[in-house]
């Protein structure tokens, strides 16, 4: 019942954000999504992860962000609105970078 409700939460939200702030949701998505990619990248070659480990690691960073980030914001009292954005941004982003993840991992 918890994931129904996460969602409905995050919807209601994502029903109140503004195209002005989605701008720095976009912007800090992609920095979140080459960092952690690369940081990935690098930490696996560093470890000598085999291929599936290492396409595994890659991917799980690349991931959006996640549902639960918002309810945390919301509950102690942190910019909510800014993180309904980040995941909006960052699943929409995430439609385009995860194929073209798997393309170079296979």
């Amino acid at each position: 019942m918890a994931i129904p409700l996460m969602l409905i939460t995050l919807g209601v939200a994502v029903a109140r954000l503004s195209p002005a702030g989605m701008g720095q949701a976009i912007v800090l998505s992609l920095v979140k999504l080459v960092l952690c990619v690369g940081i990935a990248w690098v930490a696996g070659r560093w470890f000598a992860l085999d291929k599936t480990a290492f396409g595994v690691l890659v991917l799980q960073v690349a991931t959006p962000v996640a549902v639960t980030s918002y309810l945390l914001a919301e509950k102690y009292g942190a910019d909510s609105q800014a993180v309904a954005g980040l995941v909006v941004a960052s699943t929409l982003m995430s439609i385009g970078a995860l194929p073209l993840l798997l393309a170079l991992l296979l």
